[in-house]
């Protein structure tokens, strides 16, 4: 191992025994000076870094449609009038027999 591959080998241990990791990625020429300004304050572990952070991790997330609990509890939906509906929905979930799990051959 000559003294490259070895100071190499050290500098990156150095890294990961810090929480960090090197990644290499491809982009448009345009973005390369955005995201080397990104990851030089990610590197920071103050609160810009996890304000960045939180705001990438937003504009990626991916975007689902809500299933039947989260429809059922919007706001525009639950109102006054449909309390008596989800107080018979939620009698039926702790009744017994709701309760029971069936053998289903698919």
């Amino acid at each position: 191992m000559d003294a490259r591959t070895k100071a190499l080998k050290t500098h990156r241990k150095r890294l990961r025994t810090r929480g960090m990791k090197r990644v290499e990625v491809t982009l448009q020429e345009q973005d390369a000076a955005l995201l080397r300004r990104v990851a030089s304050k990610l590197r920071k572990p103050d609160a810009e870094a996890a304000r960045i952070r939180s705001v990438l991790w937003e504009a990626v997330a991916e975007h689902r449609p809500p299933n039947l609990a989260e429809a059922l509890y919007d706001p525009v939906i639950a109102r006054p009038e449909f309390d008596e509906v989800f107080d018979e929905i939620e009698r039926a979930r702790r009744d017994p027999i709701m309760l029971k799990v069936r053998d289903v051959d698919l």
